[in-house]
C-alpha cells in the first residue's frame, strides 16, 4: 500500500520515472519483503508492568525479556523498528517499582530526551515517580531533584564522565541500589568515541561495585557483526546474544546513477544536485523523508540547492533548540524532508516516514541498512533510494548493488587499552578512587600514576578536563553576528572548516569566518553573500617510532603525525570550479597514531611512482569501510617515493594508511590482516572504472590535501596488479 499522495500509482518507480528528470536513470530495483514481528503470550516476571500498560510482546522481546529474567546481560542485535526499547523498559519501571535504580545511557542528547518522553509516560500509567534527564541541557533544580529522588536517569557517556562520576559520593544512594544499566545504540559506541566509552564504563562499574551494586546490562544495538564480542569488550562482563530482523512493511530499494553530462558517462552530475532534485520532488509530492549524507557541508549545500521552504539542513554543531525545532517540524509536517548527517541514522522518533534518500554509501553496511531503515516503520510501502557518489566504495556497489543486500554487517572497534586514552582515564579512575594494580589496564599508565602501599594515586588535580570524549582537542563556539551560539566543533573541524576566510555553511546560510581565537576558543561568523564555498588544503607528515612486520610484506607500527592547514580554495557552488586559493599560516596539530605500510614493487618507470603510490593509497583509503567498520573520515594515508628515515622494513617507495586519531583505535591494523583481499578489491575497481585518467570513482579523494595533484591511475593499476600476484593465491578468496 502506497501513501495517500501516491494514489493511482503502482510503485515508487513508476512515480519518478514520470519525472522527465529521472526518466530511464534507476539501474537496481528490489522489494523488500514485509517480515512483520508476531505477538505471544508471555508470563514472565515482566507480565505485570507489560499488562498494567496494555501491551503483548512479540515473540522475539518476549526471548530477550526471559534472558533478562535469567539474570543475564542481554545485547540485541535487532534490525530497525523492532521494538528494542520495550525489552529496557519493562526492567526498568519494575525495578522503580521496587525502589531499585537505572541508568540508561545514550549516545545523543536527542536520543535520551526521545526516550525519556515515552517512559515517563509509561510511568505515570504506573504511578511510578523519579524518571529524570541528566545531561548538559538539564537545570541545575532537576539535575539537584535527579540526584536527591532519581530511580531512573537517562544520561550519555559525556555527562557520566563529567557529571556523575567525580561526583559519585553524592550519587552514592543512587549507585547503592543499581539494578540495571541500559546502553542503547550500542554500535554507536566504535572508534575512537567506543574507546572512550568503554573506559568509562569501566570507571562506572568499579564506582558501582564499591557501593555494593552488582549492575545487569541490557544493551541494544543495530546489526554488527560481532554485537556480543563488542558489548564484553565495553563492558568486560559475558553476555547473551539475541538476533532478529523485523521489517513492519514493504520497502522499494532502487539505485539512481546521476545524471551522465557526456556520452560515454564518464562524467556524471553531481549526486548533491540529484539528491537536490529529489528532495524537491518528496516534498511537492506531499511526501516525508530524509536525505542523508556524509558530511555537514553536504548536508548544507543539498538543502541550498533544493531551494524549497519545507526542504532543512539537519545535522551534529547544530543547537539543541534548532534540532529539536526541526524534528517537531517534520512531525507536524511544516518541513517535508530533513537532509540529515548521520545524526538522525539513531533512532530519534520523528513519524512515520514514507522515504529514505542515501547520498553515498554511508561507510559501512550497517549503517546503510540502520538509515534505511529509518523508513517503513508503519504499513504503508517506503522507498529507499541509493544515489552512488564519485567515490570508490560507492563505484564498487554500483557494479555490484546486489552485494548491498547480500553482505554480511561488519564488526565495530573499541579498544580500552588503547595506550593514549587508557592512561587518560585511569587518572580520572584513580582521582574517583585509588586503584589496585589489577584494574590498570594499559601498562603506559603504570610510569604516570603514583604507587602508595598498593594503591595507585594520580599527581592531576583535575584529570577529567584532559578527556574530550568526541573529536579532537578541545571545543569551539561558533557565535554569530550578535554573539548568539550557533554550534560547536572540535579543534580539528575547526582548522579545517572554520578557518579565516572560510564560507561556513549554516542552516542553509553562507557565513564568513571573520575570525578564530585559539585562547578563548570562538570562531566568529558574519553574514556572506559570496557565491562560493572553501575547501582546505593540507600538508601532512608522518615519523614512524616503531613497526612490526605483518604477512604479505605489510608492517603495523606506532608514528607521529603533523597535520597543517595550509590553504583554501575558492569553489563556485553547483559547478565546483576552483576560483582561486588562499594561503593560510594555522596552528599545527600534532598525535600519535597507529598505521599501516607497505612498498609497492617498482614495476613503473622512477618517474610515475609518484603519481601511481598517490593514487593506489586514494584507492585504498576509499574500499577500505568494505573491510573494517570505520568511518571514511577516521582514516588517513600518504605516499612516500622515498622516505626521509630510516625505515625497519627497509627503503623504496612507501604507502602508508593510519587512523586519525591519538592513539589509533585498531583500524589500520585489522586493515593490514584483511592486505590481500583489500589490495585485490582496489585491483577489481581501477580495472572496471570506465576513466581514462582517473575520476572521484576510482582515484581522486574528496579529503586529498594536496587537491588531487598527480594522481596517475594507469601506474597504480600496475602496482595493485604485481601486488595481487605476489601474494598466495589461496588468501584471495
Amino acid at each position: 500500500m502506497l501513501p495517500e499522495a501516491l494514489r493511482g500509482w503502482a510503485s515508487y518507480r513508476d512515480w519518478l520515472e514520470a519525472d522527465p528528470e529521472f526518466q530511464g536513470r534507476i539501474v537496481f530495483a528490489r522489494t523488500l519483503p514485509q517480515n512483520p514481528p508476531k505477538t505471544v503470550p508471555y508470563q514472565g516476571a515482566f507480565a505485570g508492568v507489560l499488562e498494567a500498560l496494555g501491551l503483548k510482546p512479540f515473540a522475539h522481546q518476549k526471548e530477550a525479556l526471559l534472558a533478562v529474567e535469567e539474570g543475564n546481560n542481554v545485547v540485541m542485535a535487532y534490525s530497525t523498528a523492532a521494538g528494542k526499547s520495550l525489552v529496557f523498559q519493562a526492567p526498568v519501571l519494575k525495578a522503580a517499582l521496587e525502589g531499585e535504580t537505572s541508568l540508561l545511557l545514550f549516545p545523543t542528547k536527542a536520543l535520551a530526551h526521545d526516550q525519556l518522553r515515552r517512559l515517563r509516560a509509561m510511568a505515570e500509567a504506573l504511578g511510578v515517580q523519579g524518571v529524570y534527564p541528566y545531561d548538559g541541557d538539564t537545570r541545575a533544580d532537576l539535575r539537584r531533584k535527579a540526584r536527591q529522588e532519581g530511580l531512573v536517569l537517562l544520561s550519555n557517556p559525556d555527562m557520566l564522565h563529567f557529571g556523575l562520576l567525580p561526583r559519585h559520593g553524592e550519587w552514592a544512594p543512587f549507585l547503592s541500589q543499581l539494578r540495571y544499566l541500559v546502553l542503547d545504540e550500542l554500535h554507536a559506541y566504535r572508534g575512537v568515541f567506543g574507546t572512550h566509552v568503554a573506559l568509562v564504563l569501566f570507571r562506572l562499574l568499579r564506582l558501582a561495585r564499591h557501593y555494593g551494586a552488582n549492575p545487569q546490562v541490557i544493551a541494544a544495538s543495530a546489526t554488527i557483526g560481532n554485537a556480543k564480542e563488542h558489548a564484553e569488550g565495553l563492558t568486560g562482563l559475558p553476555f547473551v546474544e539475541l538476533r532478529e530482523e523485523v521489517a513492519r512493511s514493504e520497502r522499494e530499494l532502487l539505485v539512481l546513477l546521476p545524471k551522465p553530462l557526456d556520452a560515454k558517462g564518464e562524467r556524471r552530475r553531481s549526486p548533491l544536485l540529484e539528491a537536490a532534485y529529489l528532495a524537491r520532488a518528496l516534498a511537492e509530492g506531499g511526501l516525508r523523508g530524509i536525505i542523508f549524507t556524509n558530511a555537514r557541508r553536504s548536508a548544507e549545500l543539498i538543502a541550498r540547492y533544493a531551494a524549497h521552504p519545507k526542504v532543512r539542513p539537519y545535522r551534529a554543531g547544530y543547537t539543541a533548540k534548532e534540532r529539536r525545532r526541526l524534528e517537531e517540524g517534520l512531525k507536524s509536517g511544516e518541513v517535508r524532508v530533513l537532509v540529515s548527517t548521520s545524526a538522525l541514522e539513531l533512532g530519534v522518533d520523528i513519524g512515520e516516514l514514507d522515504a529514505v534518500v542515501l547520498v553515498g554509501y554511508p561507510g559501512s553496511i550497517s549503517a546503510f541498512w540502520q538509515r534505511a531503515g529509518r523508513a517503513g516503520r508503519g504499513r504503508r510501502r517506503a522507498l529507499v533510494v541509493y544515489i552512488p557518489r564519485e567515490d570508490p566504495l560507492d563505484e564498487y556497489f554500483l557494479h555490484r548493488p546486489e552485494l548491498l543486500l547480500r553482505t554480511p554487517p561488519e564488526v565495530a572497534v573499541a579498544d580500552p587499552q588503547n595506550p593514549v586514552l587508557c592512561p587518560l582515564h585511569l587518572h580520572a579512575a584513580a582521582w574517583e578512587k585509588p586503584l589496585v594494580r589489577e584494574e590498570i589496564l594499559c601498562p603506559e599508565a603504570l610510569a604516570q600514576l603514583r604507587e602508595k602501599d598498593g594503591r595507585y594515586y594520580t599527581p592531576k588535580r583535575r584529570p577529567h578536563r584532559d578527556i574530550s570524549l568526541r573529536g579532537l582537542g578541545s571545543t569551539f563556539t561558533l557565535k554569530g553576528p550578535d554573539g548568539e551560539v550557533l554550534g560547536y566543533l572540535d579543534e580539528r573541524q575547526a582548522y579545517w572548516e572554520a578557518h579565516p576566510g572560510a564560507v561556513y555553511l549554516h542552516g542553509g546560510e553562507s557565513y564568513l569566518v571573520r575570525n578564530i581565537d585559539p585562547q578563548r576558543r570562538e570562531i566568529w561568523l558574519l553574514p556572506a553573500l559570496e557565491d562560493y564555498y572553501t575547501e582546505p588544503r593540507a600538508e601532512t607528515h608522518l615519523e614512524v617510532l616503531s613497526g612490526e612486520a605483518l604477512a604479505h610484506g605489510v608492517w603495523v607500527g606506532q608514528v607521529v603525525l603533523r597535520e597543517r592547514v595550509v590553504a583554501y580554495a575558492k569553489k563556485r557552488f553547483f559547478t565546483g570550479s576552483v576560483l582561486e586559493e588562499v594561503p593560510l599560516d594555522l596552528p599545527e596539530i600534532t598525535f600519535p597514531t597507529e598505521a599501516l605500510w607497505f612498498h609497492p614493487p617498482l614495476v613503473v618507470p622512477p618517474h610515475r611512482i609518484p603519481g601511481g603510490i598517490h593514487a593506489l593509497e586514494h584507492t585504498l583509503i576509499g574500499l577500505l569501510p568494505l573491510f573494517v567498520l570505520a568511518e571514511r573520515q577516521d582514516i588517513g594515508g600518504l605516499s612516500y617515493p622515498f622516505y626521509p628515515k630510516p625505515l625497519p622494513s627497509g627503503g623504496g617507495p612507501t604507502i602508508f594508511i593510519y587512523d586519525g586519531y591519538p592513539g589509533g583505535v585498531g583500524y589500520a591494523r585489522q586493515a593490514a590482516r584483511r592486505f590481500p583481499q583489500w589490495i585485490q578489491a582496489a585491483l577489481e575497481l581501477l580495472k572496471a572504472c570506465p576513466c581514462q585518467e582517473g575520476c572521484p570513482r576510482c582515484v581522486l579523494s574528496p579529503k586529498c590535501g594536496n587537491g588531487n595533484q598527480y594522481l596517475d591511475k594507469e601506474a597504480a593499476l600496475f602496482l595493485a596488479a604485481h601486488l595481487t600476484l605476489s601474494l598466495p593465491q589461496r588468501t584471495l578468496h
